[in-house]
């Protein structure tokens, strides 16, 4: 978890990474906005991150992939 101290407000991710078959891991992002100023943020969060949340998950899941492979590459 990553937290962003704003003024009255707090910004916080939190990503999950779930075990699947065959090999893969689902990855799900949350964005949470707290505290008594939140409200005068939420345009600008919803703006600056809105449009840019799948590429920014799918960097992180290519990285992770990129990782791992490399890993198995190495232990060989």
């Amino acid at each position: 978890m990553i937290d962003m101290s704003l003024d009255g407000a707090i910004l916080m991710f939190e990503w999950v990474f779930e075990p699947m078959e065959e090999h893969r891991t689902r990855i799900t992002q949350r964005i949470i906005l707290s505290g008594d100023n939140a409200a005068a943020y939420a345009d600008q969060v919803r703006a600056g991150l809105g449009s840019t949340l799948n590429e920014g998950m799918r960097r992180i899941a290519d990285a992770l992939v990129t990782a791992q492979r490399a890993k198995e590459v190495a232990e060989r």
